[in-house]
């Protein structure tokens, strides 16, 4: 009887607030509001479309101020200015194949670098007298010659930033529709600011300003337009049939040409909306039809009648159920609250409610869920570490062993005075007591350097001396931790798998070992080499387990490190490749960073549940 007593005055008092809180107050200001509706809600319509139009060309002007900071960035970079004016020497000399490589090697970097988080970009080229010298994204050889091309052509030693819409195919090796923005690139840097060195080509996808522009209108039937100084066409998202363009150019003719202000007005059915930008000199032209702004607010009138309706109705209903719905669920919550404090982490809600106490319950479920799931998992790895340990103490007697037999075939070595079989040997005994005897996961990276230096001594013995291996090491990560032997395997498979062929022709055969901080929370590692490369094909399904159309050797330290990195630090760490067959192959390991022995990421609900 007390439960029903309150369900009865929960539901009373919820029906007599809600009727005087918000029916009553609701019909009275309908009432009121009757006449002025209309004249309100269209003026706000107007307003909303205007800052929907003002929101397009914001969008656009940060767009052109985005790539003009390119450009500065670009004219005012020292690398970027050695780097063009090496290529450009390379080309003047015949030196057409080292220009390539130059530009590959030295831009690539600076210019990935810049647009990393720039995905409008489709691609981008750098043009020394009508030769592209650099490509990125997509691969334009340095063969090509665009010399007679209009668009180099008309935009050579002119200084300002020009914009050319709708380009079908650009230069014959871009299929599809294309904005392509030119600049030139003059002599800042060396005291000849009148001379351009170099031009820079940005290519953009139609697409994807219009979906810029039809991302900021109310209506998908409005039209808009972007026309620069010179009355040309810089983007728009329709498709005007010949016979209504000049219906449009004589709408865009009654909009006065002042260009201080944003100009509104009503011209043959539609709303017309035309604004100027001060950064790009371009305006705006927006055309809704003027059906939307009348029909705007008879909509609202209508709506407020259905929905007085709609309330009543639902009062009623909502008082009847909002017992079952509310209190109920919280009192078998507080009830499972109560075993899960006494230690039973086994109990389960049944859910029925689909509001946010439904919600609630929901996540009390998966709560105790997890919590059991890290109990279990806890157990586990315990038990996985005690079993590491006594394995660890058992194996240590093995490479003691090994070292005495290394040492005994030294010597041997030396009394009969094989001097490059003793040093390999003493290498090869530093080397496995440095890797084997190491009992932690993680080794400071400056001694993993050193392990490495050790192996490649020996690669550099077998190949007498053929390997050309560079150290880029940044000092802020000399004293960092990594995992322990991460390095050899992927220098192996450079060395295996990458550089075999050149090594035993003679051919240059180089490896770049660098070391770096990202946003100083990540430690990134590459392993570079110009060797054969990886297939694109190849590239694909290099790191997934089941994958059959690569070497095993080549696959499994690949995959190992990678599932390494990924089962102790989770996501986004791991490997990362970047290759281009024929030319070379760039290992990245992506770690955080690890100041301590004792450091170690958390780990998270979604590796419990991986684990569970």
């Amino acid at each position: 009887m007390e439960l029903i007593a309150i369900k009865t005055k929960i539901q009373t008092q919820f029906f007599l607030y809600y009727l005087f809180l918000s029916v009553i107050p609701l019909l009275a200001l309908s009432y009121y509001s009757y006449y002025n509706i209309k004249t309100n809600t269209q003026q706000d319509l107007v307003n909303t479309i205007s800052f929907d139009m003002r929101q397009s060309q914001s969008s656009l002007d940060n767009l052109y101020t985005r790539f003009q900071k390119y450009t500065d960035i670009l004219s005012n970079s020292t690398t970027f200015y050695n780097a063009v004016i090496s290529t450009s020497n390379d080309m003047k000399n015949g030196k057409i194949q080292q220009a390539k490589y130059s530009g590959a090697i030295n831009l690539d970097p600076q210019i990935k670098s810049l647009f990393a988080t720039d995905d409008v970009i489709s691609a981008a080229m750098v043009v020394i007298d009508g030769r592209v010298v650099y490509s990125y994204k997509d691969f334009v050889s340095i063969m090509n010659n665009f010399k007679d091309n209009p668009i180099i052509v008309n935009t050579k030693n002119t200084p300002n930033m020009h914009w050319f819409s709708n380009q079908s195919s650009p230069f014959g090796l871009f299929d599809g529709n294309y904005t392509i923005i030119t600049k030139n690139i003059y002599d800042i840097i060396g005291n000849n600011p009148t001379e351009s060195i170099c031009q820079f080509v940005i290519l953009i996808n139609q697409q994807k300003i219009t979906d810029l522009l039809n991302d900021h209108l109310r209506f998908a039937d409005s039209i808009i337009r972007v026309i620069d100084e010179n009355g040309n066409m810089i983007a728009g998202n329709d498709s005007v049939p010949q016979t209504s363009e000049e219906h449009f150019n004589k709408i865009i003719q009654q909009m006065p040409s002042d260009q201080n202000s944003t100009h509104t007005k009503y011209i043959d059915n539609y709303l017309v909306l035309q604004s100027f930008s001060a950064t790009s000199n371009w305006h705006i032209v927006q055309l809704s039809p003027a059906k939307h702004v009348t029909k705007a607010s008879s909509s609202i009138i209508f709506f407020t009648i259905f929905l007085i309706a709609g309330l009543l109705i639902i009062m009623f209903l909502f008082s009847f159920f909002i017992s079952k719905e509310i209190i109920l669920p919280i009192k078998r919550l507080a009830h499972a609250m109560k075993k899960v404090g006494e230690k039973n982490i086994k109990i389960e809600i049944v859910q029925h409610s689909k509001n946010e106490i439904g919600e609630i319950i929901s996540g009390f479920n998966q709560m105790v869920k997890r919590i059991d799931n890290l109990f279990t998992l806890t157990i586990e790895i315990e038990g996985k570490k005690r079993k590491s340990e006594i394995d660890m103490l058992k194996y240590q007697i093995n490479p003691h062993f090994l070292y005495n037999t290394i040492n005994s075939i030294r010597f041997s070595a030396m009394n009969h005075k094989d001097e490059i079989t003793a040093t390999m040997l003493v290498t090869l005994s530093r080397l496995l007591r440095n890797t084997l005897s190491h009992t932690s996961h993680v080794i400071q990276w400056g001694e993993e350097i050193q392990n490495i230096k050790d192996y490649i001594i020996l690669q550099q013995l077998r190949y007498d001396n053929q390997l050309n291996v560079a150290y880029n090491i940044g000092e802020n990560t000399q004293y960092l931790f990594v995992p322990h032997m991460i390095l050899q395997p992927i220098v192996e498979n450079s060395i295996m798998h990458g550089l075999n062929q050149k090594l035993n022709s003679g051919d240059f055969a180089s490896v770049i070992i660098s070391s770096y901080l990202k946003d100083n929370h990540i430690h990134i590692i590459s392993v570079y080499d110009n060797g054969v490369g990886i297939a694109d094909s190849i590239m694909e399904n290099i790191l997934e387990h089941n994958s059959t159309i690569v070497s095993d050797s080549l696959q499994i330290g690949l995959v190992n490190i990678h599932k390494r990195i990924r089962l102790q630090y989770g996501e986004p760490y791991g490997i990362e490749l970047e290759s281009a067959a024929g030319e070379y192959s760039n290992v990245k390991i992506i770690l955080p960073v690890l100041k301590n022995i004792e450091d170690e990421l958390p780990i998270s609900f979604e590796h419990i549940e991986n684990y569970s």
